[in-house]
Parts: structure tokens; C-alpha cells; sequence
């Protein structure tokens, strides 16, 4: 490997090394739901609970 493609890819490493940990910092700090959001709200029921199941006879 030549010289010049070493010091590139020693370079390139050192960026990602700072700049992965500052993206994920930084999207811990801008993410919309932390422990101290209130829950979400429901805006219509389960499917489960809409729709009763039909009655069986046993004949």
C-alpha cells in the first residue's frame, strides 16, 4: 500500500472516529420521545376491541 493511501485512510478514520458519536449525540438530543413525554394517545380503538366476534352455534 502506498504512503499516500496510508495517511488517506489513518485521516479518514479519525474523521468517522469524531464525527459518528457526534451524529448519534446529536440525534439522542433532537429525538422527539424521551421518558418525560407524556404516553401517546389512542385516536380510535384496536381492531380487536371494534369488532366482536360473531357468535358460534353448535348444532
Amino acid at each position: 500500500m502506498q504512503r499516500r493511501h496510508r495517511t488517506t485512510h489513518a485521516y479518514m478514520w479519525k474523521v468517522l472516529a469524531i464525527f459518528l458519536p457526534a451524529m448519534l449525540i446529536a440525534a439522542l438530543a433532537i429525538r422527539q420521545h424521551g421518558p418525560t413525554e407524556k404516553s401517546a394517545v389512542q385516536i380510535e380503538k384496536p381492531a380487536a376491541e371494534t369488532e366482536a366476534p360473531a357468535a358460534t352455534t353448535d348444532e
